[in-house]
């Protein structure tokens, strides 16, 4: 089973559902704050979202680190708002949640 699977079935949240709930888990507290002004961009969480997708295929905690990576080399993600401001996805949030969900 997959994590976004376990995670749908573990917190009853609709599998539609998955990557907008995961992302608002996961944000770190500044963009929690200002994400009401981020989301005028809707592409402002691309990269994030495409992490969240990435990290819902894996079924092993031990491939958490290749994703991560991938975020973290994401193009979109190198701006100053994600990379300077913090404005962005935690990867400890995220982690904690796989391996709470996979554990």
């Amino acid at each position: 089973m997959t994590f976004s699977e376990k995670f749908c079935a573990k917190h009853n949240v609709r599998p539609e559902d998955f990557e907008a709930t995961v992302l608002r888990l996961s944000l770190r507290p500044a963009a929690r704050l200002f994400r009401p002004i981020l989301n005028l961009n809707p592409d402002y969480f691309a990269a994030d979202r495409e992490f969240v997708r990435g990290v819902g295929r894996i079924s092993r905690i031990e491939d958490f680190g290749s994703e991560a990576q991938d975020f973290a080399d994401h193009p979109d993600g190198r701006g100053f708002c994600h990379q300077s401001l913090g404005l962005r996805i935690s990867r400890q949030r995220l982690r904690k949640l796989v391996r709470d969900t996979l554990a």
